[in-house]
């Protein structure tokens, strides 16, 4: 019995070699296991693809690489592609970033070769930093100054918790509030960060969410004061200031209520909408037909709805053409939308349309199917596929998705998306960090939770509050510049 398992292992050892022998002869013929030959040239006869950007696979054909990829020198755009195998008639490497000029070149010991065509870089869309700096040790300080100066003397941001553009200022100037903290003012022409409104211990206590008039003269703030058991009427759930006081002064209650944890003005019709943590309550008000302050807000205001429970903590973004609006319920891990009726001027019961209600996770997929974790402050940005198919939403819908550590993307039809961060996954396996680079391979992200969007310039700005820092997202800079977050 031993002698007959031995003979047959012996055949098929046999048959073994013989099926590798008759593939290493195969080779030999076509020289993809050729040693390099220094007697001889090395030559390019082609490379797929032609376009594309950094961190591509790439395969160079051509005669006499050799084997070792230890020997082979491979750039693009005169910068080092990293050179994975090389097979006698073809190179595999990865494409290295921002290799604009695009000459590509393959070097074996002292023979070199170039390819007659060049490789076409199309710039990505990759994560940098803005501003923040943390030391070794993780620490940083809050201080007005330049970028530059954060990056050399560790600044951060303490608690970026809402982003919100200064309408009339063509996209230069960024507010900042820092939930409990002072308002920044970033200012991005002169790149520079300083102090704006600070709280005034009572009409304004914690800053929330930001808001404006049509005409952009007049900001409004919601204010988380007060606790459960304390009365809506001593307590200012929105306060506004004035762009005559630059912003920073004479601070007025626009309408009564506790612990507001967001708030948002109709597009068109300007009424105000803001909700009560402890309930779960959705209000409204028309301000421009009942006025400002304490006496006319409480006699006025209207309950539209308690979205699901008490200790519901959402926030409100409207569309951008007052059709509809979402809330985005950031602990409970989900978002609703609701729906404007033109004709009684407010909307309708919400209802969800992505995410599991206290079913916190990571996946991408349509309305209820999809998990989000503690999603925070989203925008909506135009998609211009839909402009050109002519569909009557024109609007993606772009949010934080804290715990997550990244940007989702939430289409009119419900599918979400992750648009940017938990790259690297080959450094540790975690989704959150410091990484910058392509959006989705590379970057990082450290609990993100809020978002503007340059429209002008296709520029994304996130705060985080793991890293205390602004990060953007935007196309790669042409110019060359130092990378942090590596």
């Amino acid at each position: 019995m031993r002698q007959v398992r031995k003979k047959k292992n012996i055949v098929q050892l046999f048959l073994l070699l013989s099926l590798i022998f008759c593939s290493c002869s195969s080779n030999e013929d076509d020289g993809t296991t050729a040693p390099y030959d220094a007697s001889k040239p090395i030559e390019i006869r082609d490379f797929t693809p032609k376009k594309g950007g950094g961190q591509m696979q790439m395969i160079i054909y051509g005669s006499n690489f050799g084997t070792d990829p230890k020997l082979i020198s491979v750039k693009v755009g005169g910068k080092d592609a990293l050179v994975i195998s090389a097979k006698g008639t073809s190179i595999y490497c990865v494409t290295p970033n921002k290799c604009y000029e695009g000459t590509v070149e393959v070097s074996v010991r002292e023979s070199k070769a170039s390819a007659k065509e060049k490789f076409v870089y199309e710039r990505q869309k990759v994560v940098t930093t803005v501003y923040g700096h943390k030391d070794e040790r993780g620490n940083y300080d809050v201080a007005d100054g330049t970028f530059a100066e954060s990056f050399e003397k560790n600044h951060g941001l303490l608690n970026p918790t809402w982003l919100s553009f200064d309408p009339n200022s063509d996209n230069k100037i960024l507010y900042l509030a820092q939930d409990g903290q002072p308002m920044r003012i970033i200012d991005l022409e002169n790149k520079r960060i300083s102090t704006g409104l600070t709280n005034t211990g009572t009409t304004l206590t914690r800053m929330r969410t930001i808001a404006w008039t049509a005409k952009g003269d007049t900001m409004v703030i919601a204010n988380d004061g007060g606790g459960p058991n304390d009365r809506d009427e001593n307590f200012a759930s929105t306060v506004f200031v004035t762009r005559e006081n630059n912003f920073q002064k004479d601070v007025q209650v626009l309408a009564i209520g506790k612990q507001c944890n967001g708030a948002a003005l109709h597009p068109v019709n300007q009424e105000l909408y803001y909700n009560n943590f402890s309930r779960g309550n959705l209000y409204r008000y028309d301000f421009l037909t009942y006025g400002a302050g304490v006496e006319a807000s409480t006699l006025n205001r209207e309950f539209i709805c308690t979205i699901q429970d008490s200790n519901w903590e959402f926030n409100i973004t409207m569309h951008p053409s007052g059709n509809y609006a979402y809330l985005v319920v950031k602990n409970q891990h989900y978002i609703m939308r609701m729906n404007y009726n033109w004709e009684s001027k407010t909307f309708g019961t919400p209802y969800l349309i992505c995410g599991g209600v206290s079913q916190a996770g990571w996946l991408d997929g349509v309305g209820a199917s999809a998990r989000l974790s503690s999603p925070y402050q989203g925008i909506f940005v135009k998609n211009q596929t839909y402009v050109a198919e002519g569909k009557e939403d024109q609007y993606d819908f772009y949010f934080c998705d804290r715990d997550n550590h990244a940007i989702r993307v939430l289409t009119p039809e419900g599918i979400v998306t992750t648009f940017a961060g938990r790259g690297s996954t080959s450094v540790d396996g975690k989704p959150e960090g410091y990484i910058n680079g392509a959006i989705r391979a590379d970057a990082r992200f450290n609990k993100p939770v809020s978002l503007a969007y340059d429209e002008k310039n296709d520029v994304f700005y996130i705060g985080e509050t793991g890293n205390n820092l602004l990060r953007k997202i935007a196309l790669e800079d042409l110019e060359e510049e130092p990378e942090e977050g590596k």
